[in-house]
């Protein structure tokens, strides 16, 4: 696959651009590290290879990598007072088997330790999540970080729904090394492909999760364009399970021959009877485990775990502010204002009188001050 270096434009640092209404994701500090989609794991399912202004929308074999990160990233730390906790490309795989994301991934987490801040990555590559510890093996011991590994499938189906990514069993292999040296991991299961993927098949790879280490589960049904149903189909109609296409046309609403037919923003989506019976069964499953659950996106708080911070639910990922000394100390707030502020009356994110995280999404420039006293 062809790779093209280009320099990122405009800020870094931004936040999901949900509104307030119906939003589950708490405050973060996005990182794209390469452009829509550019991965080489060929989802077929992927929201961000199906976005219109994906290269991979228009079938292009091109990952498009921003080069310019490090020192624009370095100077936007600089100038905050204040910052969520870093989620590391949302649109790609950071860790996928390409050795120059993987680097400039390593420099990134290598900046974001240098300023003692908190961070998370989501992969697919059990061989990249291994090679970051073995490059960086302070990780080990920084205590603001954690990694999420999808199980998406079964080690068979798997080849559909994520055919150049790491297989389940090295995957699972991967989280036990991890958690034995002392890595929190969260185990995600989306996006389950209903039809294709069964509940109970999803309940046996939350089990293997929670066997080999994982704290905390997320999964969803998902919700698709034309373009990606459109991957997922075809996939499907080359391999052995092609029957299972009259089932997930039930479950999400649309019939595979006519998809041409379709405006090209339809969404396609379970019913809400059909999420709330899936997510009831699997958050049952997970806290038998021992674990927690939660929902992404498609259910309210309510169908999580009670008790959970934000629908990461990890304990180590903090908001930063600098102190008087110029150095970033965390604070007892994880950027999730709707669900768990820990003091409502006196917020501890404020800045210069204003409480940034109060905007949905945040203005990048309500984390920035001239004055750097804060606490």
């Amino acid at each position: 696959m062809e790779l093209e270096f280009r320099d990122l434009k405009g800020a870094i640092i931004h936040d999901f651009p949900y509104k307030k209404a119906n939003r589950k994701c708490p405050h973060t500090a996005l990182i794209s590290i390469t452009h829509s989609g550019a991965c080489v794991h060929n989802c077929p399912m992927c929201y961000a290879r199906a976005y219109p202004w994906s290269s991979a929308s228009g079938g292009e074999n091109k990952l498009i990598v921003y080069k310019n990160l490090i020192p624009k990233l370095e100077s936007e730390i600089n100038q905050a007072s204040i910052l969520p906790p870093f989620y590391i490309s949302q649109v790609s795989d950071a860790l996928q088997p390409v050795p120059e994301i993987r680097k400039i991934t390593f420099d990134i987490i290598r900046l974001l330790m240098k300023y003692k801040l908190s961070f998370r990555i989501i992969t697919k590559s059990a061989d990249g999540a291994l090679e970051l510890i073995k490059e960086i093996p302070e990780l080990k011991k920084y205590p603001y970080w954690y990694i999420a590994i999808t199980l998406e499938a079964t080690e068979e189906k798997q080849k559909i729904t994520s055919p150049r990514a790491s297989n389940i069993t090295d995957r699972l292999n991967a989280i036990k090394e991890l958690t034995n040296v002392g890595v929190l991991i969260v185990g995600r299961t989306d996006p389950t492909i209903l039809g294709f993927m069964s509940i109970e098949e999803v309940c046996e790879n939350i089990k293997q999760l929670a066997s080999a280490g994982a704290k905390h589960i997320i999964g969803s049904l998902g919700y698709y364009n034309v373009l990606s149903m459109v991957r997922l189909i075809n996939a499907l109609e080359n391999s052995q399970w092609r029957d299972s296409i009259p089932l997930i046309e039930k479950f999400y609403g649309f019939k595979a021959n006519a998809l041409n037919r379709y405006p090209s923003n339809k969404r396609f989506m379970t019913s809400l009877s059909t999420r709330i019976k899936f997510h009831s069964v699997l958050k049952t499953t997970a806290e038998k485990s021992g674990l927690t659950y939660a929902v992404c996106l498609e259910l309210p708080n309510k169908y999580d775990s009670r008790d959970i911070k934000t629908c990461e639910a990890m304990p180590n990922n903090f908001v930063h502010i600098r102190g008087n000394d110029g150095e970033f100390q965390p604070i007892n707030c994880a950027a999730e204002c709707i669900r768990s502020c820990p003091d409502v009356q006196k917020p501890l994110c404020t800045v210069n009188g204003k409480i940034p995280f109060r905007e949905y999404p945040y203005k990048l420039k309500d984390l920035k001050s001239k004055n750097l006293s804060r606490i």
